[in-house]
């Protein structure tokens, strides 16, 4: 439970602090359920990179600490990749006298 002073001012919101009480309430309730109905899912971005994880075992944590792993590694494979074409390219150059 999350403490809080009666009669305290009201919030930015335009709340009162136990209308946002009663609101945090109902988010933890409804993440507290989404987390026992089943699964739990991790979705993550860099650049043009996407890993997106779920599982009905691990927690968000773990899921969190897998998919920033994998992440890492695919941008890294990403830029290795590039950085041989950049190569490449500057090869091709100098042999053929092109671009």
């Amino acid at each position: 439970m999350i403490p809080y002073e009666k009669g305290s001012e009201v919030s930015d919101m335009g709340e009162t602090p136990e209308a946002e009480l009663e609101e945090l309430r109902e988010k933890v309730e409804e993440l507290e359920n989404r987390s026992r109905d089943g699964e739990s899912r991790v979705e993550m971005e860099a650049y043009d990179l996407k890993v997106r994880i779920s599982s009905e075992d691990a927690t968000v944590e773990e899921l969190t600490s897998l998919a920033s792993d994998e992440i890492e590694m695919l941008t890294q494979r990403a830029l290795i990749g590039e950085y041989q074409e950049l190569e490449e390219q500057s090869l091709h150059g100098r042999l053929f006298g092109g671009e």
